[in-house]
Parts: C-alpha cells; structure tokens; sequence
C-alpha cells in the first residue's frame, strides 16, 4: 500500500476516529440516519456503522489486512450511498442534498481506490481500469462540493480562520477550485495536478479549520462529526493523487 501510504493513513484516522465516537457516543454523524431509516432503530444502526468503521480502519493499518478493509469500506459507503438516493429524489433543487450525497460519493471513491491500489502486480491491467472508476466517482462528486461554497456562503464564510484576509473571497476561490479540479479530472486536464492540488486543499480545510475548532471546543460532537468526514475526504483526494502518480504533472 505504500503507493498510496498517505491517502490510506488519513482514511483509516478518520474511519477509526469517527467508528470510535460513533460507538462512544452512540451514533452522533448526521450521515447514519438514511440507513437507521432503512433498517430501524438510530442508536443500533448507528452503533454497527461505529464498529465498522472502528474495525476497518484498524485494519487499513496493516499491509496484511488493507485490501479486504479497504473493500469492506465499499461496500460500507455504497450501502450508504443507496440509502441517501431516496433523499436526494425528493429533494434534486436542493444544494445540500447534493453536497451530502457527494459526500459520501467522494469517501466510496477514496476506499475504491485504494482497495484498487492494492490490488496484486499480476492483476495490473484490470487495477487501470478500476483506478479510471474511482477517479470518476471522485470527479462527478466535486462540483457540489464546490457549488456548496456559493449555495452556503453565509457558513462557508465564517469557517474561515480569522488570520486570513478576504473571507468572501477565499470561500469564493475554493468553490471555484473543487469544481475546477472535477473538470479537469473528468475530462483529463491535467489530472495528475488537478487531484494534488484538491488533496492539499482539503487537507489544509482539516488543518486550518477543523483543528482549531476541536482545540476551541472539542466537547462539540458536529466538530468532531466535521473532522473526521474531512479527513476522509483528505485521504480519498489524496489516494486518488497517487494512482495518477505516473502520469505527467503537465499532461492534457
């Protein structure tokens, strides 16, 4: 896995964090409650999605047992992703019914490619082909993300650490750069920048955003909801930064 060593480090901290306080607390991540609505009662559901994730993420840790959690968290994502469907039918003009849904599209994105990367030498030629996927469910999620900017610059704006300068402007540029980088994934230009650039966005959100409102409040559980999410999202960015590794930084 040491091809994608960072992207697999980050998504099992924030799948081990979040199955931990999802246990802990008994379900806190506003994420789980399509599929309490599916299967029954939140607190149970909830607790079997910490577990999970608790399991999983462990288990992202070790070279022997990656692969099969990497897939397990597939099937994990895509189960949930089904259950958000039903939402995003009844609500298709609302912005963050797609945010939320791409969301979760971005995690199963990351887990797929990173079950992808880790896929034996022998099996190279069918990996490429799973790799083209991954990216494509990366690229189809990001415009929402981006669009969320705008949709939500009353909250966007606030997030923004004091120290920087032009809030509105910021939050403006940033939505501009997640759909950018959704374009230039999907059609191919220059790809390989594009994903690297969006990793180390998100990553600099978890860092700079996030990090700070956990030290100023870190009672808060929508802090905590928040860190984790984007710090697998800063994985799956990043995983899909590393299946690009061997593309030119400059091709179109």
């Amino acid at each position: 896995m040491r091809k994608a060593w960072l992207g697999q480090l980050l998504f099992a901290i924030g799948a081990l964090v979040l199955g931990a306080l999802t246990v802990a607390w008994n379900g806190f991540y506003k994420g789980w409650l399509p599929l309490a609505n599916e299967m029954g009662r939140y607190g149970s559901v909830a607790e079997l999605c910490g577990i999970i994730l608790l399991v999983c993420g462990a288990a992202l840790l070790s070279q022997r047992t990656a692969r099969l959690a990497a897939f397990a968290l597939v099937l994990f994502w895509l189960a949930l992703l089904i259950a958000k469907v039903p939402m995003l039918l009844a609500h298709p003009f609302i912005e963050e019914a797609w945010e939320d849904f791409s969301e979760s599209l971005i995690v199963l994105a990351g887990s797929w490619t990173i079950f992808s990367l880790a896929s034996p030498p022998a099996r190279s030629a069918h990996s490429a082909s799973q790799l083209t996927a991954g990216r494509l469910l990366f690229a189809l999620a990001l415009p929402a993300i981006g669009l969320s900017h705008f949709f939500y610059l009353n909250l966007t704006v606030p997030l923004i650490p004091a120290w920087l300068p032009a809030h509105t402007v910021l939050a403006d540029l940033t939505g501009a750069a997640h759909i950018a980088a959704g374009i230039g994934l999907l059609f191919g230009l220059l790809p390989r920048l594009a994903a690297t650039l969006e990793a180390l966005m998100v990553s600099l959100f978890t860092l700079l955003v996030w990090v700070p409102r956990i030290a100023a409040s870190y009672e808060s559980k929508s802090n905590w909801s928040e860190i984790c999410i984007s710090t697998l999202i800063s994985g799956s960015a990043w995983a899909i930064a590393a299946s690009l590794r061997n593309r030119p930084w400059l091709e179109i």
